[in-house]
């Protein structure tokens, strides 16, 4: 309403007070009680709120009036069809990636109008005058099912998500908004639906176009995965392998015949409302997002039947020793689209579930690989002679070590496949399970008939010390790999690195010693040479990096306690011997000091002595990775690089003072811990 003066009032002025009738309402309520409308709860009154979160805010943002209502018997040519089914699979992968179900799946009109597209239930007048381009068949046949196929698969993948393996809102979103995702359906009616649209295309009139194939390869592809997640859930790994190479088959022959994006007019270009979820009950406030180009998404679909196919071949191998090899190198050079959620969340099923390891073995298997990959003598023999040798009246702790050995072992393998700082976190606390078990051993140690060998227990310990300092170098890496260092703690965190792994080498040779030529052996020869060329990196950044300290000394040493809390905690006083790596920040300072005096000292002469050890190691990869030794060989091949990129550090401490330290920079994408040199800073 216009009063006069160009102000206008929302709604006009025809208000009357209500504040009488809420007084009056209030009465029979007791403090801190809440009253809601007939569907409108908590979660609604919190949606109301922006959160912070850029994947999920979208402020006040109402539904485009100007789109047409939404037909969903409307006829579509053959290609529409394909481009519609190519774009349902975006959105699958896009939810794989870690958006949720609303701004993904669910912008699919076509999800929320099954029903209407039952073949049983659509009325003859709409074929009365159908085009015999457009059949209403390629919607309540082909289109339903490929459908259909969509939300099983999104079902069983939620099942495995719903695991707990990774986190719910952090890794990956669960909420469904109450829109039905099949789970009532079994696979195997799922699959029908499937092949009866299969053989729809093969053998009906109507169906012949230059489309006809293109349609039948993407209900196959479906068919195909949903069988696989089908088989991934049930973990028949072994129909892994077939499945895997027709998906790559299909999926190859589907990257080539790409279908044009539908004309404007075109009923299919309104098949995705992105704006549709807001009408939907959901948790959390949600913005728009843009589905990627096909090529991306079938390039994440290639990424992850490559991380089934992986894991297909890896869980028929037993040795954990394998299994960490690669857990490890997926962390240090992760492949595109290999790291998804659901990826992550199958390894770690195979890992260890419901009290079985890797599918097939009880968990003594987890202490046998232990001791054997470990020490080369077998867990039983171990306990023989433990017995024999046990001089205390105690009971023996032998349940207590075995205990600790397998808990700590199938978390640490599976802590590789958390997110990179659930899996930071992870090592940190698993440091102090370590030291404990250490401890133990120590004490167990002293109520033991000595022996004129070597003692068995004395090599269990160094193992269990091996672990810990493997811990303790992923911490710190993982610390470059999250960019968590500021310039300031890039120099500490090389030298910690330079410290530990000083220490773990030390360890590895003692046990290298004492192991007979064996897989074993061979892999933890590689380890070494590998490891002592990383620490001459390592010396060679902490020296270069000097010159970026520029807080006083208090200022670093509240900013290491603050990084390093992990190793200050209380639990460690509990315990009577000193954990073994823990840093150390008055040695920093004082090799700081060393090092600036030190002529001798030469950071290109230590990338020389890396790059040398390297080749060695390039050629003879160990012996623990497998069939994916390639990729070992890859990820030091790019060490490599990164080493003659770094023959241009200064070859002394004097010519460091003048080197300009800006032409370091580091990058994650790049290397996960190693900078490059930018001879273009300015």
């Amino acid at each position: 309403m216009d009063h006069g003066d160009g102000i206008q009032i929302p709604g006009g002025s025809n208000f009357k007070d209500v504040t009488t009738l809420f007084e009056q309402a209030r009465e029979d309520m007791q403090p801190g009680a809440l009253l809601f409308d007939e569907g409108f709860t908590l979660h609604d009154a919190m949606a109301a709120f922006e959160i912070g979160e850029p994947r999920f805010d979208s402020g006040l943002a109402l539904l485009d009036g100007s789109r047409p209502p939404f037909k969903p018997l409307a006829p579509l040519l053959p290609e529409e069809v394909c481009w519609i089914i190519d774009r349902t699979f975006a959105c699958e992968m896009e939810w794989h990636t870690g958006y949720t179900l609303s701004q993904t799946i669910f912008t699919c009109l076509y999800v929320h109008a099954l029903t209407d597209l039952d073949p049983d239930v659509v009325s003859h007048e709409s074929l009365r005058d159908a085009d015999k381009t457009r059949p209403i068949e390629l919607i309540t046949i082909i289109l339903r099912a490929s459908i259909f196929g969509l939300l099983k698969c999104c079902d069983l993948s939620w099942r495995e998500l719903n695991k707990g393996n990774v986190h719910d809102a952090e890794d990956w979103q669960s909420d469904k908004c109450d829109v039905y995702m099949s789970e009532a359906h079994p696979v195997s009616y799922i699959l029908s639906i499937l092949d009866e649209a299969c053989n729809w295309i093969r053998s009906s009139p109507k169906a012949r176009s230059l489309w006809r194939n293109a349609l039948f390869k993407r209900l196959v592809l479906r068919k195909v995965i949903v069988e696989l997640l089908a088989a991934q859930l049930s973990k028949e790994y072994f129909r892994f392998r077939p499945l895997l190479d027709t998906a790559r088959n299909l999926l190859q022959q589907i990257r080539v015949s790409s279908p044009p994006l539908p004309r404007a007019s075109s009923p299919a270009i309104h098949a995705f409302n992105p704006q549709f979820p807001r009408v939907l009950v959901s948790m959390i406030p949600l913005h728009i997002i843009q589905l990627p180009e096909q090529d991306r998404t079938w390039d994440k679909l290639a990424g992850l039947l490559d991380s089934l196919e992986q894991l297909s071949i890896l869980i028929e191998i037993p040795d954990l020793s394998t299994w960490n090899v690669l857990s490890i190198l997926q962390v240090w050079q992760p492949r595109p689209h290999q790291r998804l959620p659901y990826v992550r969340s199958t390894f770690q099923s195979a890992i260890y579930e419901n009290g079985a390891v890797l599918n097939k073995y009880t968990q003594k298997h987890v202490v046998d690989c232990f001791f054997m990959e470990g020490l080369q003598i077998t867990y039983d023999s171990f306990v023989t002679s433990f017995r024999k040798r046990w001089r205390s009246p105690d009971s023996m702790p032998l349940s207590h070590i075995e205990r600790s050995i397998t808990e700590l072992v199938v978390g640490h393998i599976k802590s590789h496949w958390f997110n990179p700082t659930r899996r930071r976190r992870y090592c940190t606390k698993s440091l102090f399970d370590w030291h404990e078990l250490y401890a133990l051993l120590t004490d167990v140690q002293k109520h033991l008939a000595p022996v004129s060998t070597a003692d068995i227990v004395t090599r269990l310990r160094l193992v269990v010390l091996l672990y810990r300092y493997e811990n303790i170098r992923e911490v710190i890496l993982s610390g470059f790999q999250l960019s968590l260092y500021s310039a300031n703690e890039r120099p500490f965190a090389y030298w910690y690195l330079a410290q530990v792994l000083e220490q773990h080498l030390t360890c590895l040779d003692e046990v290298i010693r004492g192991l007979p030529t064996s897989v074993s052996r061979f892999e933890f020869q590689f380890q070494a040479k590998f490891l002592t060329a990383l620490q001459a990196i390592s010396m060679a950044l902490f020296c270069v990096t000097l010159k970026l300290l520029g807080s006083s000394w208090q200022r670093m040493r509240l900013n290491f306690m603050r990084r390093y809390k992990w190793a200050f905690v209380h639990e460690y006083e509990d315990i009577d011997l000193p954990p073994l790596g823990h840093p150390n920040f008055l040695k920093f300072t004082s090799d700081c000091a060393a090092s600036w005096q030190d002529n001798d000292v030469s950071p290109a002469g230590q990338i020389e002595l890396a790059e040398q050890l390297l080749a060695e190691s390039h050629t003879t990869p160990g012996k623990m990775a497998g069939p994916w030794s390639q990729n070992r060989v890859e990820f030091i091949a790019k060490m490599m690089q990164i080493c003659r990129d770094l023959r241009t550090l200064p070859k002394s401490m004097a010519d460091l003072r003048t080197w300009d330290i800006r032409q370091l920079q580091w990058h994650p994408e790049w290397h996960p811990w190693l900078p490059f040199i930018n001879n273009g800073v300015p």
